[in-house]
Protein backbone atom coordinates (compact mmCIF):
# COMPACT_ATOMS: atom_id res chain seq x y z
CA UNK A 1 0.00 0.00 0.00
CA UNK A 2 1.43 3.47 -1.15
CA UNK A 3 1.41 7.07 1.45
CA UNK A 4 -1.39 7.55 -1.45
CA UNK A 5 -3.50 5.07 -1.08
CA UNK A 6 -3.14 5.84 3.00
CA UNK A 7 -4.48 8.87 2.02
CA UNK A 8 -7.43 7.83 0.04
CA UNK A 9 -8.32 4.90 2.81
CA UNK A 10 -8.60 8.05 5.30
CA UNK A 11 -10.50 10.58 3.27
CA UNK A 12 -12.92 7.55 2.76
CA UNK A 13 -13.14 6.72 6.66
CA UNK A 14 -13.97 10.01 7.10
CA UNK A 15 -16.58 10.66 5.05
CA UNK A 16 -18.27 6.99 4.62
CA UNK A 17 -18.01 5.91 7.93
CA UNK A 18 -18.64 8.99 10.21
CA UNK A 19 -20.64 7.19 12.48
CA UNK A 20 -17.18 5.08 13.42
CA UNK A 21 -14.66 7.83 12.27
CA UNK A 22 -14.80 9.20 16.60
CA UNK A 23 -13.27 6.39 17.36
CA UNK A 24 -10.11 7.91 16.11
CA UNK A 25 -9.86 10.59 18.23
CA UNK A 26 -10.03 9.07 21.48
CA UNK A 27 -6.91 8.75 23.26
CA UNK A 28 -7.72 5.59 25.36
CA UNK A 29 -9.74 2.62 24.68
CA UNK A 30 -10.23 -0.25 27.11
CA UNK A 31 -10.80 -3.22 24.93
CA UNK A 32 -12.08 -4.85 28.45
CA UNK A 33 -8.46 -5.28 29.46
CA UNK A 34 -7.77 -7.79 27.01
CA UNK A 35 -4.70 -5.66 25.33
CA UNK A 36 -3.53 -3.18 27.93
CA UNK A 37 -0.19 -2.74 26.04
CA UNK A 38 -2.24 -1.49 23.34
CA UNK A 39 -5.19 0.95 25.25
CA UNK A 40 -3.39 4.70 24.70
CA UNK A 41 -3.95 5.96 20.85
CA UNK A 42 -0.42 6.71 19.82
CA UNK A 43 -1.18 9.59 17.78
CA UNK A 44 0.97 12.08 19.13
CA UNK A 45 -1.20 15.03 17.27
CA UNK A 46 -4.08 14.45 19.53
CA UNK A 47 -2.49 15.86 22.57
CA UNK A 48 -0.98 18.71 20.97
CA UNK A 49 -1.86 21.80 22.75
CA UNK A 50 -2.29 25.32 22.18
CA UNK A 51 -2.42 25.12 18.71
CA UNK A 52 -5.26 26.60 16.59
CA UNK A 53 -6.50 23.51 14.84
CA UNK A 54 -7.58 20.42 16.15
CA UNK A 55 -6.52 16.67 15.02
CA UNK A 56 -9.08 13.61 15.44
CA UNK A 57 -7.11 10.90 13.43
CA UNK A 58 -6.04 8.67 12.13
CA UNK A 59 -3.23 6.13 12.74
CA UNK A 60 0.50 5.54 13.46
CA UNK A 61 2.63 2.97 11.93
CA UNK A 62 5.95 1.54 12.05
CA UNK A 63 7.96 -1.24 9.95
CA UNK A 64 11.54 -2.21 9.32
CA UNK A 65 11.36 -0.75 5.77
CA UNK A 66 9.19 2.63 6.12
CA UNK A 67 10.65 3.67 9.35
CA UNK A 68 7.67 5.54 11.55
CA UNK A 69 4.48 6.94 9.89
CA UNK A 70 1.18 8.96 10.45
CA UNK A 71 -1.89 9.02 8.84
CA UNK A 72 -2.79 12.26 9.78
CA UNK A 73 -6.17 14.35 10.14
CA UNK A 74 -7.01 17.72 11.55
CA UNK A 75 -9.29 20.07 11.59
CA UNK A 76 -9.80 24.15 11.65
CA UNK A 77 -13.01 25.61 11.37
CA UNK A 78 -15.02 24.34 8.16
CA UNK A 79 -11.21 23.17 6.57
CA UNK A 80 -9.89 20.03 6.73
CA UNK A 81 -6.42 18.39 6.32
CA UNK A 82 -5.50 14.71 5.61
CA UNK A 83 -1.91 13.71 5.15
CA UNK A 84 0.09 11.16 5.00
CA UNK A 85 4.18 11.04 6.47
CA UNK A 86 6.66 7.58 6.28
CA UNK A 87 10.60 7.38 6.92
CA UNK A 88 10.75 8.84 9.96
CA UNK A 89 13.50 7.67 12.76
CA UNK A 90 11.71 7.95 15.63
CA UNK A 91 8.16 8.73 17.33
CA UNK A 92 10.12 11.87 18.44
CA UNK A 93 10.38 12.82 14.56
CA UNK A 94 6.73 11.62 13.64
CA UNK A 95 5.34 14.13 16.01
CA UNK A 96 7.47 16.83 15.33
CA UNK A 97 7.11 16.39 11.21
CA UNK A 98 3.09 15.47 11.52
CA UNK A 99 2.68 18.87 13.51
CA UNK A 100 4.70 20.92 11.24
CA UNK A 101 3.04 19.35 8.13
CA UNK A 102 -0.96 20.60 9.80
CA UNK A 103 0.68 24.23 10.44
CA UNK A 104 2.24 24.43 7.40
CA UNK A 105 -0.90 22.97 5.31
CA UNK A 106 -3.07 25.39 7.61
CA UNK A 107 -1.35 28.82 6.64
CA UNK A 108 0.10 28.15 3.49
CA UNK A 109 -3.04 27.19 1.81
CA UNK A 110 -6.58 29.27 2.00
CA UNK A 111 -10.02 27.86 0.77
CA UNK A 112 -11.94 29.61 -1.65
CA UNK A 113 -15.57 28.78 -2.90
CA UNK A 114 -15.20 29.82 -6.37
CA UNK A 115 -18.54 28.99 -7.24
CA UNK A 116 -22.25 27.62 -6.06
CA UNK A 117 -24.77 25.38 -7.20
CA UNK A 118 -26.78 28.37 -7.53
CA UNK A 119 -24.68 30.45 -9.93
CA UNK A 120 -24.59 30.54 -13.63
CA UNK A 121 -20.51 30.02 -14.95
CA UNK A 122 -21.68 30.24 -18.47
CA UNK A 123 -24.24 29.43 -21.28
CA UNK A 124 -24.09 26.42 -23.95
CA UNK A 125 -25.39 27.20 -27.25
CA UNK A 126 -28.66 25.34 -27.96
CA UNK A 127 -29.79 23.82 -31.78
CA UNK A 128 -33.33 23.38 -32.67
CA UNK A 129 -34.36 24.23 -29.33
CA UNK A 130 -36.97 27.48 -28.20
CA UNK A 131 -34.15 28.84 -26.44
CA UNK A 132 -31.03 29.57 -28.46
CA UNK A 133 -28.75 28.93 -25.02
CA UNK A 134 -29.09 27.27 -21.88
CA UNK A 135 -27.29 28.40 -18.68
CA UNK A 136 -24.87 26.06 -17.05
CA UNK A 137 -24.57 25.62 -13.11
CA UNK A 138 -22.14 23.40 -10.79
CA UNK A 139 -23.55 20.43 -9.72
CA UNK A 140 -21.65 21.30 -6.48
CA UNK A 141 -20.55 24.04 -4.62
CA UNK A 142 -17.05 24.49 -5.81
CA UNK A 143 -14.50 25.17 -3.27
CA UNK A 144 -10.73 24.83 -3.99
CA UNK A 145 -7.59 24.67 -1.95
CA UNK A 146 -5.05 27.32 -3.15
CA UNK A 147 -1.75 28.25 -2.17
CA UNK A 148 -1.44 31.68 -0.13
CA UNK A 149 0.95 33.31 -2.93
CA UNK A 150 -0.44 32.13 -6.33
CA UNK A 151 -4.41 32.71 -5.79
CA UNK A 152 -3.83 35.16 -8.92
CA UNK A 153 -3.27 32.03 -11.47
CA UNK A 154 -5.92 30.89 -10.94
CA UNK A 155 -7.80 29.71 -14.29
CA UNK A 156 -10.82 28.26 -15.62
CA UNK A 157 -12.50 26.90 -18.69
CA UNK A 158 -15.89 25.52 -19.75
CA UNK A 159 -15.92 22.58 -21.69
CA UNK A 160 -18.80 21.17 -23.65
CA UNK A 161 -19.89 19.37 -27.03
CA UNK A 162 -22.05 21.78 -28.91
CA UNK A 163 -23.78 23.60 -29.43
CA UNK A 164 -26.41 21.10 -27.58
CA UNK A 165 -29.03 19.63 -29.11
CA UNK A 166 -32.97 20.51 -27.88
CA UNK A 167 -34.54 18.65 -25.46
CA UNK A 168 -32.49 19.69 -22.82
CA UNK A 169 -33.46 18.41 -19.78
CA UNK A 170 -33.19 20.38 -16.46
CA UNK A 171 -30.41 19.41 -14.42
CA UNK A 172 -28.50 17.52 -17.14
CA UNK A 173 -24.58 17.02 -17.08
CA UNK A 174 -24.18 18.92 -20.46
CA UNK A 175 -20.70 20.71 -19.99
CA UNK A 176 -17.67 20.16 -17.40
CA UNK A 177 -15.81 23.51 -15.71
CA UNK A 178 -11.83 22.63 -15.43
CA UNK A 179 -9.95 24.73 -12.76
CA UNK A 180 -6.56 24.48 -13.26
CA UNK A 181 -3.98 25.96 -10.21
CA UNK A 182 -0.44 25.98 -10.63
CA UNK A 183 1.27 23.28 -9.32
CA UNK A 184 -2.02 21.32 -8.52
CA UNK A 185 -3.57 18.69 -10.06
CA UNK A 186 -6.29 20.16 -12.80
CA UNK A 187 -9.63 19.89 -10.83
CA UNK A 188 -13.31 18.97 -12.92
CA UNK A 189 -16.43 19.58 -12.23
CA UNK A 190 -19.97 18.73 -13.83
CA UNK A 191 -21.74 21.86 -15.22
CA UNK A 192 -25.45 20.87 -15.44
CA UNK A 193 -28.60 22.59 -17.57
CA UNK A 194 -30.05 25.43 -15.44
CA UNK A 195 -33.46 25.30 -16.91
CA UNK A 196 -34.96 23.13 -19.43
CA UNK A 197 -35.16 23.82 -23.08
CA UNK A 198 -38.44 22.27 -25.10
CA UNK A 199 -37.72 21.68 -28.97
CA UNK A 200 -38.04 25.25 -31.11
CA UNK A 201 -41.63 25.53 -32.94
CA UNK A 202 -41.53 24.93 -36.60
CA UNK A 203 -40.77 28.26 -37.33
CA UNK A 204 -37.82 28.17 -35.63
CA UNK A 205 -36.50 25.51 -36.08
CA UNK A 206 -36.78 26.00 -40.29
CA UNK A 207 -34.87 29.00 -39.39
CA UNK A 208 -32.38 27.33 -37.04
CA UNK A 209 -31.88 25.07 -40.18
CA UNK A 210 -31.31 28.01 -42.79
CA UNK A 211 -28.85 28.93 -40.54
CA UNK A 212 -27.13 26.23 -40.95
CA UNK A 213 -26.93 25.41 -43.88
CA UNK A 214 -25.84 29.03 -44.77
CA UNK A 215 -22.99 28.80 -42.38
CA UNK A 216 -22.31 25.11 -44.19
CA UNK A 217 -22.22 26.17 -47.75
CA UNK A 218 -20.27 29.77 -46.95
CA UNK A 219 -17.60 27.79 -45.43
CA UNK A 220 -17.37 24.97 -48.76
CA UNK A 221 -17.40 28.44 -51.00
CA UNK A 222 -13.87 29.07 -52.17
CA UNK A 223 -12.69 32.04 -53.76
CA UNK A 224 -12.08 31.86 -57.95
CA UNK A 225 -9.32 32.21 -59.54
Amino acid sequence: MSMRDLGILAERLITEFPEYYPYFAMTEFNYKDRAPANSQNRNPLLRIAGSDWTADGLKTGRTEEAGFGLVGSARLGDRRVVFVISGLASDKDRAEEGEALANWAFRQFVSRTLARTTTRVAEAEVFLGASGTVGLVPQEDVTVLLPALVQDGVTAEVIYDGPLLAPVEAGTAVAELVIRVPGLPERRVPLLAETAVAPGGFVSRLGAAAAALRLRFAGAASPAT
